[in-house]
């Protein structure tokens, strides 16, 4: 198999559009992955959610984020890339941020040019650092990452179009893409016409997201690909889904006698299991595990099978 590197500068290279859904814990990675998908985003916003129970207004740590990518690289074989934020510091953080982010078995990593403390990129009340601190910190990122892996993708984030306009956002993406960066992602475009004009001027593949009730407007994948974007990222569509589910079968469960009334609306145990790979499990046992251990764990061999 292919390294996860290599096969997202693969696909980066190829035509098409790519789309990334955002992850933020390895039971999600593990359904994306399932799903079919061929690339994955670790949304930090997502990971603020849920480790934290914090909106994504910079709280999470160096620590805390390369932790958890570790755990969603090590649950799937897709590629993902690491969102880090600003780095966490200035571009000597960047350069040890982007190591440790390799380290933990990433295909990429994006970084932003806001000023730290950051904020989701669709809040009020962002900062932009300067375009040539940004371009320093993208440098370091490129020689972090040459030695240790030169496919390793560096994505740059501007954060400039709600801050000082879209002329700056144009400057900055040429500038970032000139300085290394493997793809340009910019926060909230406001038109498609921005978005070509972005695609037909940098000198880098273009790519942005959509969020569900966010200040981007919605796009079809199809307009997308025809003005040559390269990935569309959903960054907060699973995180949205599985609040809202929660929320449907809480209130199900106020108003119902049994389970069986919100059966339908979960996974079953067995389908559950099996996806997340107790089959697997069971399998070791019996080839690692001596018989008279596993009698005393299971009565007999014949329930190794059950659930």
């Amino acid at each position: 198999m292919a390294s996860v590197t290599k096969m997202l500068r693969k696909m980066l290279e190829e035509p098409g559009l790519i789309i990334r859904p955002g992850v933020y814990d390895a039971l999600s990675a593990k359904v994306a992955e399932a799903a079919g998908f061929k690339v994955l985003l670790m949304t930090g916003y997502g990971v603020s959610a849920t480790k934290l129970g914090e909106p994504d207004v910079g709280l999470l740590s160096f620590g805390e984020m390369i932790a958890r990518a570790q755990e969603i690289c090590h649950a799937v074989r897709v590629p993902v890339i690491v969102d880090a934020d600003t780095g966490y510091g200035n571009a000597i953080n960047v350069y040890r941020t982007t190591k440790e982010v390799i380290l933990a078995g990433a295909a990429g990593i994006q970084i932003e040019d806001q000023v730290w403390p950051k904020r989701c990129g669709h809040m009020f009340g962002k900062q932009i650092i300067s375009a040539e601190e940004m371009v320093g910190k993208i440098k370091a990122a490129v020689d972090a990452k040459n030695e240790i892996d030169p496919d390793f993708v560096i994505g740059a984030r501007t954060d400039a179009r709600s801050v000082a306009g879209f002329e700056e956002v144009l400057r900055r993406a040429k500038m970032y893409a000139e300085a290394g960066a493997d793809y340009i992602y910019v926060e909230t475009p406001q038109s498609l016409e921005e978005v070509k004009k972005l695609v037909e001027n940098v000198p880098a593949p273009i790519a942005f997201n959509m969020i569900e009730g966010g200040k981007t407007p919605y796009f079809t994948f199809k307009e997308l690909e025809e003005v040559g974007v390269k990935m569309i990222s959903l960054p907060l569509t699973l995180l949205y889904a599985a609040t809202k589910a929660m929320f449907e079968v809480l209130d199900m469960i106020k108003k119902s006698q049994s389970p069986k009334e919100w059966e339908h609306m979960c996974i079953n145990w067995r389908k559950f299991n099996e996806f997340i790979g107790l089959p697997k499990i069971k399998e070791m046992e019996k080839k690692y595990i001596p018989e008279v251990i596993l009698k005393k764990m299971y009565g007999t061999l014949e329930k190794i099978e059950e659930q």
